[in-house]
């Protein structure tokens, strides 16, 4: 039986991307940190691919990395989601939030 979306709990994670002056974040000189979650996180995935891959892609795929601040953090607040894909669940998470903060 498919499971819906909206009867299951959902990860929400919470990550901070660090940003340095004379980096060029769009080119992946950034640091990336998850500061905290809600659920619970798959790390290893074996024949699928691991929340952290699917982080890091919500987030190149979603913030602007020539609008963050020379120096200072981005606060990104992410949801999970997913859908099916015949018989496979397809999951990814969306950006929810951005908030941006010079140093």
């Amino acid at each position: 039986m498919k499971e819906n979306i909206e009867n299951r709990s959902l990860n929400y994670i919470q990550a901070l991307i660090y940003t340095e002056r004379d980096c060029d974040p769009s080119i992946g000189e950034y640091s990336l940190i998850i500061t905290g979650f809600v659920g619970s996180l798959d790390l290893s995935s074996d024949g699928g691919v691991d929340d952290i891959t699917l982080i890091k892609d919500a987030i190149e795929n979603n913030v602007d990395f020539l609008a963050l601040p020379a120096e200072g953090f981005t606060d990104v607040l992410l949801r999970e989601s997913g859908e099916w894909e015949g018989e496979s669940w397809h999951k990814y998470y969306e950006v929810e939030r951005i908030v941006m903060n010079s140093a």
